[in-house]
C-alpha cells in the first residue's frame, strides 16, 4: 500500500490516510459525482472492472493510477467487486463541497463484504445470504451463520470422528457467502470466499456481553463455551462492517442436525431441489413447481423448509393442520395471499431500517406493507384457535410514517421533497416561500409602488447584490427613508428594505433549510421506528410462515395433492403417484401414475426395465413425495401412508469429478461408501445404476453385495434400486425383504412403446439396442449391435443364466451344517447328516 509523504497533495494525504483503515478492502473516494479509486485499488480495480485506468498529479512529481465510477451507479460496480472476490469500503462527503472551508471532509460509511450485503440489488430476492463463522477446540466443531439482511441467526455445534466431515457437509449444504475463522486449515478445498480471522478466538465473557444484546437471555446460560465465542466473534464482525449501533435482536436458535430429515450435498442435486443438473436453473426443479408464495419473504422460508424437513411427528402434523385449514377454506385462503402480495420484504426493509440505509420511498413501502397486516389478522382469527399466531397490526407506525412523509417521496435525503410541509410548522412556511417566493415578490412591489407612488418602481436580482428595488433618477425624490441605497448606476439608484432584505433571506435560503429540516425529521422518524423494529420482525415472521401454508394449500388444490398420513411403523404406500416436476411440464393427463407398496417383508425394491422407459422418475418420485410429507406438504398421489425417515440418500448416474482428479467409478464408490456409513433403517436409499462405471463382472459382483449388505437385520434402510443388472432378481425370495418390479412395454415391430407402469416381476431384457435406434443412431450399426448381442448371448453370457449361476452367496446347505461340531458328532449322527445332504441335492437337480 502507498505510505503518505509530505510531498503529496492534500487529498492525496486524505485518502491514504483513509485508505490505512482499510488495507484489505478497496476504497471508493468520494469526489463530486464520482466515486474514485487510486493507487493499487485502482489497478486492481480497473481490471476486474473493465475502467480504463490513467493518472492524477498526487503531488511532488507524482503521478497516482487513477478509475472511477458514476456515484449514481455505484451498486452495481460494487456488487461485481464482491461477486469477484473483493471487500469495498465507501468514503463518503461529510459537508458540502460549497460549504467547505478547506478540504472536505470525508470518512467511510459503509464496509461491503459478501456475506455482509443488506441492499436489494446486491441480494438474490428469495435467497438468503448467509455469514458463517467455524471454530474448534477439545472436539468440538461450532458453526453460526447468520444473514444479517433477514435477522436470521443459527448455531450448532458437531462432535465426534465424523465431526470434521459433519460441517463440510453442512457448509457445502448451506454454502454461505463468506466464512470467517481463525483456524483455516479446516476449511481447505470449499468453494467459499473465506476472511481470516488474526486474533485468537474471542473470550467467553466479551462473546456473553455481545451475544446479550442481540439474542433472547434464555439461551446464554445452557449454550456451549465454544459455541458462544463462535457467535462472539460473527456477531462482531457483523458491527465491524455495518459502522451503526445495532440493538435488534436476532431470530436466534440453536440446533443439530438429528432434528431434520438429513439431504447431503448429492442428495439435493440428484433430486434437483434448487436447481437442475443440466441447466443449473430454478426452471424444471421441485422449487420451480411448488413456490406458490405471493413474497420474497415466504420464498426464502419455503427454501429453508425444502433445505431442511422435519422429523418431529408433532411439528409436521402441526403445519399440516395449517395447510389443511388453508385448503379448506377459499375465501380466506384467497384474502390472505391477496394481502400478502401487496406486503413487500420486511425482513429487509428492517435491516436497511437498522443499518441506517433505508430511503423516503423505502419508508413509505415499509408503511404500505404494514397497512395490510390489520386485514391480515382479521383473517387469521377466522382460523380454527391457536392455529397459527396472530401478529400485532402496528396501526400506530402506519399513522406516524403517513402523517410524516409524502404519499410519492423522493428517492434520496440529498435534497428535500420527501416530508409532509404540514407536519411541521417552520418547514410549512419554508416549502411556501419555495413555492410563492415570485409572487411573494410581486405582491411587495405591487405593494411598495402604491406606498411610493412610483410608477416604474421594479424589484430587481443580480448575484452580486441579491434582490433590489431599482428606481430611475426621475423618481428618486419619492423614495422614502427606510429606502436604504445599495448601489448607484448612471440612471438609476439601487434600493432595498428590512422587509424586502429579510424575504430575499426566506427565498435565498428556503431550499437549505429545507433540505436541513427535512433530513433533521426523517433522522427522527428513523430513530423512532428503529425502536419498532423486532415487533416489524415477528410480524414479518408470521406473514412468511403464513404466506407458505397458503402457498402450500394453493399447490394441493391446483395439482390435486392428497394429505399424507404420517405412520411409525413399516408401513409405506403411494397409490397414484406422480413426478411432480415431470408432470407439470408434460401435463397430468400424459403422465403415467403408480403405486409404492412397502412394509417388513417388502423394504428393498429391485427395479427392471430398459433405459428411458421411466425407472430414475419412479425413483425420484417416491423420495420427492416423501420430501414433500416432511416439510408439512401435501403430495401428488391419490392416497399416501408415509412413516418419517431420518435421511434420503441418492446415488445417481454415473459422472466424473474431473477437478478432484476422481473417475466416474471412484465417485460412484465414495458416495456408495457415504451411505453405507450413515444410513440407517430408518433411511431411504435410493440407487440408481450401481457399477456401471466398472467391468459388467465386477459391477455386477458389488451390485450383489451391496443388496446383502443394505438388507441385513441391523440396516435394511427402505431401498429402491434401478439395474440392468438382471441377475439380481435372483435374489427375490433368497434374501429377506427383496421384491422385483418392473417397467412395463410393448413391443410393436421394431419399435418399443413405454408404458411405464410399475408391476411385481422382472424384465427379461434391457432393450439397449431398440433404445439406440430410438434414439437416431444409424441402421447400419444397429443391424451390427444385434449380430454382436447374439453372439455374446451364445457364448459369454450364457454362464450368467439363473440356473448355472453360482452367483447366490447364500450355502444352501448352511441350516443343515450351522452348529455342528465335528468333535461332537457320533457316527449314526454323521450318517444322518450326510443322508440328508444328499437327499436336498437330489431335489434340487
Amino acid at each position: 500500500m502507498k505510505k503518505p509523504s509530505r510531498d503529496l497533495t492534500p487529498m492525496m494525504l486524505q485518502y491514504l490516510q483513509i485508505k490505512e483503515e482499510v488495507p484489505d478492502y478497496i476504497l471508493l473516494y468520494r469526489l463530486g459525482d464520482f466515486y474514485e479509486m487510486f493507487f493499487d485499488d485502482a489497478v486492481v480495480a480497473s481490471e476486474a472492472l473493465d475502467l480504463v485506468l490513467t493518472s492524477r498529479n498526487a503531488g511532488g512529481g507524482e503521478k497516482a493510477p487513477l478509475c472511477g465510477v458514476p456515484y449514481h451507479a455505484v451498486d452495481g460496480y460494487i456488487q461485481t467487486l464482491v461477486e469477484k472476490g473483493f471487500n469495498v469500503a465507501l468514503a463518503e462527503q461529510m459537508e458540502d463541497p460549497k460549504l467547505a472551508k478547506g478540504l472536505v471532509e470525508r470518512k467511510i460509511t459503509k464496509l461491503i463484504t459478501a456475506g455482509t450485503r443488506t441492499d436489494a440489488q446486491m441480494l438474490e430476492r428469495e435467497e438468503n445470504n448467509y455469514l458463517a463463522s467455524v471454530a474448534q477446540m477439545d472436539g468440538q466443531i461450532a458453526l453460526c451463520y447468520c444473514d444479517i439482511s433477514t435477522f436470521l441467526l443459527r448455531a450448532t455445534v458437531f462432535e465426534g470422528e465424523h465431526a470434521h466431515a459433519e460441517l463440510l457437509e453442512e457448509l457445502k449444504t448451506l454454502h454461505p457467502s463468506e466464512l470467517i475463522t481463525y483456524q483455516k486449515d479446516l476449511l481447505e478445498n470449499l468453494d467459499i470466499p473465506l476472511t481470516p480471522l488474526n486474533t485468537p478466538l474471542m473470550e467467553r465473557e466479551k462473546a456473553k456481553d455481545l451475544a446479550e444484546r442481540f439474542l433472547d437471555g434464555s439461551y446464554l446460560t445452557s449454550m456451549e463455551p465454544l459455541l458462544l465465542r463462535t457467535l462472539g466473534e460473527l456477531l462482531s464482525y457483523v458491527l465491524q462492517t455495518q459502522l451503526v449501533e445495532v440493538d435488534t435482536k436476532f431470530d436466534f436458535s440453536i440446533y443439530t442436525r438429528s432434528h431434520f430429515l438429513l439431504l447431503d450435498p448429492t442428495a439435493i442435486n440428484n433430486l434437483e431441489l434448487f436447481e437442475t443438473l443440466r441447466t443449473k436453473e430454478k426452471r424444471g426443479s421441485l422449487l420451480w413447481v411448488i413456490d406458490r408464495t405471493t413474497n420474497a419473504m415466504g420464498a426464502r422460508l419455503l427454501r429453508q423448509w425444502v433445505r431442511r424437513p422435519l422429523r418431529d411427528k408433532e411439528k409436521i402434523l402441526a403445519r399440516q393442520h395449517v395447510v389443511q385449514a388453508l385448503f379448506a377454506d377459499d375465501l380466506i385462503r384467497t384474502r390472505l395471499r391477496k394481502s400478502f402480495k401487496r406486503v413487500g420484504d420486511l425482513e429487509r426493509l428492517v435491516s436497511k431500517l437498522v443499518y441506517n440505509t433505508l430511503n423516503p420511498k423505502e419508508v413509505r413501502s415499509l408503511a404500505q406493507s404494514l397497512s395490510e397486516l390489520p386485514d391480515i389478522v382479521d383473517a387469521l382469527l377466522s382460523l380454527p384457535i391457536g392455529l397459527v399466531d396472530i401478529p400485532d397490526p402496528l396501526r400506530h407506525l402506519v399513522d406516524r410514517i403517513e402523517e410524516t412523509i409524502l404519499e410519492d417521496p423522493a428517492a434520496t435525503t440529498r435534497e428535500g421533497g420527501y416530508i409532509r410541509p404540514e407536519y411541521h410548522p417552520e418547514l410549512q412556511e419554508v416549502v411556501y416561500t419555495m413555492d410563492h417566493g415570485t409572487e411573494m415578490l410581486i405582491e411587495l412591489e405591487e405593494r411598495e409602488r402604491s406606498a411610493t407612488e412610483i410608477k416604474n418602481l421594479k424589484i430587481k436580482y443580480n448575484r452580486v447584490f441579491g434582490y433590489f428595488f431599482d428606481v430611475t433618477n426621475s423618481y428618486t425624490h419619492l423614495v422614502p427613508e427606510r429606502f436604504i441605497r445599495k448601489q448607484t448606476l448612471r440612471g438609476s439608484e439601487r434600493y432595498f428594505t428590512e422587509e424586502l432584505k429579510g424575504l430575499e433571506e426566506k427565498i435565498l435560503n428556503s431550499s437549505e433549510r429545507r433540505n436541513e429540516l427535512e433530513r433533521e425529521i426523517f433522522e427522527e422518524l428513523i430513530t423512532w421506528l428503529r425502536g419498532f423494529s423486532n415487533d416489524i420482525l415477528k410480524a414479518a415472521s408470521i406473514v412468511a410462515k403464513v404466506d407458505v401454508f397458503s402457498a402450500l394449500a394453493q399447490l394441493a388444490l391446483e395439482e390435486n395433492y392428497v394429505r399424507p398420513t404420517l405412520t411409525e411403523d413399516e408401513k409405506f404406500v403411494l397409490r397414484d403417484s406422480r413426478h411432480p416436476v415431470i408432470e407439470k411440464i408434460i401435463g397430468r393427463d400424459r403422465f403415467v401414475q403408480n403405486d409404492l407398496h412397502m412394509s417388513r417383508e417388502n423394504r428393498f425394491y429391485i427395479l427392471t426395465g430398459p433405459n428411458m422407459a421411466g425407472k430414475s422418475t419412479y425413483l425420484r418420485q417416491v423420495a420427492l413425495s416423501v420430501l414433500l410429507a416432511q416439510i408439512g406438504s401435501f403430495v401428488p398421489a391419490s392416497e399416501a401412508i408415509i412413516p418419517i425417515f431420518d435421511a434420503i440418500f441418492t446415488r445417481v448416474g454415473a459422472s466424473d469429478d474431473l477437478a478432484m482428479g476422481a473417475s466416474t467409478f471412484m465417485v460412484e464408490m465414495s458416495e456408495l461408501s457415504y451411505i453405507l456409513q450413515h444410513a440407517t433403517n430408518h433411511s431411504l436409499v435410493i440407487l440408481d445404476e450401481i457399477g456401471r462405471g466398472t467391468s459388467t463382472f465386477d459391477g455386477l459382483s458389488i451390485a450383489w453385495s451391496l443388496v446383502e449388505y443394505l438388507t441385513k437385520k441391523d440396516l435394511h434402510p427402505r431401498t429402491l434400486f434401478a439395474t440392468h443388472y438382471h441377475e439380481l432378481t435372483q435374489l427375490e425370495g433368497v434374501t429377506e425383504g427383496v421384491k422385483n418390479y418392473r417397467i412395463t412395454l410393448r413391443k410393436l415391430g421394431k419399435e418399443l412403446v413405454f408404458l411405464r407402469k410399475i408391476l411385481p416381476g422382472k424384465s427379461i431384457r434391457s432393450y439397449g439396442i431398440e433404445a439406440a435406434r430410438m434414439a437416431g443412431l444409424p441402421e447400419e450399426l444397429i443391424r451390427r449391435a444385434q449380430i454382436v448381442l447374439a453372439e455374446l448371448e451364445k457364448n459369454e453370457l450364457r454362464r450368467m443364466e439363473p440356473e448355472e449361476s453360482d452367483l447366490s452367496m447364500k450355502d444352501p446347505y448352511e441350516d443343515l451344517l450351522s452348529g455342528v461340531r465335528l468333535e461332537e458328532v457320533t457316527p449314526l449322527e454323521a450318517l444322518n447328516l450326510l443322508d440328508a445332504i444328499l437327499k436336498r441335492r437330489d431335489h434340487e437337480n
